[in-house]
Formats: structure tokens, sequence, C-alpha cells
């Protein structure tokens, strides 16, 4: 049985989703997922050593050029990181409601989130090395593969328990899913082809980000759009 206009437009109900708890709002979840992408986006320059001052400050420029590698890190992490937090703010328009296990699979993903610096980091201070740079990229595609998984992970527990506003168009959902889906599967294979060649696994996890910069498809409803009255 279709839901009608008004069930759609209907406020949801705090016994809304048997299982899952009190049924609520984004607004505590998206806050809580601001401040773990805030904390993960601001740590990677603390990974940014200065030099010793004992040498002479004649040599200052050197030494800040000699540590390029931790440069490397900290855009590598931030664009990462960066590229991450603004699709999880599109989906914020998304979802509706939030229930234990989409909460669940949330926190997976910010987890993901919290530990991609490390790899970054790794990748970075080793790829100078030639002995070094197949494992740093294997970790690195790696643990990109576990974020694209973590994320298609909360995307398709909100979609399966009903987070995902029902006043979206079916077809539209249906164009994420398939967008989540092979994103995941892209950085699997790149994940699997790097432990074969690794130039070609590390090409695919970049080219996989590069497309992130591209903007989500606008939101299609079945119903009248709502309206956008300012953060809750």
């Amino acid at each position: 049985m279709n839901p009608t206009l008004g069930d759609l437009e209907a406020p949801a109900r705090r016994d809304q989703h048997e299982g899952e708890g009190a049924t609520r709002g984004t607004a505590r979840m998206e806050a809580f997922a601001d401040g773990v992408f805030a904390i993960a986006f601001t740590l990677p320059i603390f990974n940014i050593v200065m030099p010793g001052v004992a040498r002479s400050g004649a040599l200052l420029g050197q030494d800040l050029w000699t540590i390029w590698p931790q440069y490397g890190g900290y855009l590598l992490a931030s664009t990462i990181i960066g590229l991450y937090w603004v699709h999880h703010h599109f989906s914020g328009a998304i979802y509706r409601t939030t229930g234990h296990w989409f909460l669940v699979a949330t926190t997976i993903f910010l987890a993901t989130i919290g530990f991609i610096a490390f790899p970054a980091r790794v990748f970075a201070g080793n790829f100078s090395d030639p002995l070094a740079r197949a494992p740093a990229s294997q970790f690195l595609v790696f643990s990109l593969a576990a974020v694209s998984l973590a994320w298609l992970l909360k995307w398709n527990v909100g979609r399966t328990r009903g987070q995902v506003d029902s006043r979206l168009e079916p077809a539209y959902i249906g164009r994420l899913n398939r967008r989540y889906r092979y994103m995941a599967l892209w950085n699997i294979a790149a994940a699997a082809l790097s432990l074969v060649v690794w130039q070609a696994g590390l090409g695919m996890a970049v080219a996989g980000l590069a497309f992130k910069i591209l903007p989500p498809e606008t939101p299609r409803y079945r119903t009248e759009a709502p309206a956008v009255e300012g953060e809750e």
C-alpha cells in the first residue's frame, strides 16, 4: 500500500521504527559527526614537527624543506577528510530520522574517518623510500576502501531501516544506491589491484577521490521539496 501525501509529510514519531529504541531527528547525529570531522581535520597539523632550534637559523629554510613529507601527509589527510565531510554534509539532507542501528553504522564510519590520517601520514612519510612505496601505498588504498565500505554500510542501514527521507523519489534513491555501491566496489578493486601492481591500485584510489569533487545530484521529491528554514 503506497503512502499518501499526508503520510509522507507527517512528522516522524518516536516509536516509528520498532526495535530501534526511540526514533529521533538527525540534528544531534550531525552535530556529533561534525565534531568528529573537525577533530580529524585538525589533528594532522600536529603531526608536522617544527625543525629543531639547535641548528643555525640560517639553515631554517633548508630544514623546512626537508620535512616536505609531513606537508604531504597533512595535505593528503585534509583532502580525504574534507571530501568526505562535504558528502556527509550533503547526506544530512537525505536522512530524516535516526535509530539505533543507523547510529551504530554512523559510528563505524566516523571511526574510519578518525583513522584515515594515519595511513595518509605513513604513505607521505615513506613514499621517497623505494622499498617502502608498495606497502605504504597498499596501506593507504586498503584504508580508503575501508572508509568507502563504512560509508556504504551507513547508507544501506539508513535506507533499509527507514532513516532515508520517504518523501524522496524512489528513482532518486536508487541512483544514490548505485553510486555508493559502485564507489565501494571501485575502492575494493583498487585495494585488490594494489596487491598485484601497487601503482595501478593507487591510481584507481586517487581517481575515486577525485570523483568526489563532483557535486551530488540535487534531491528529487515525490512531494513539494521541504523548505530550508535554517539549522536546528
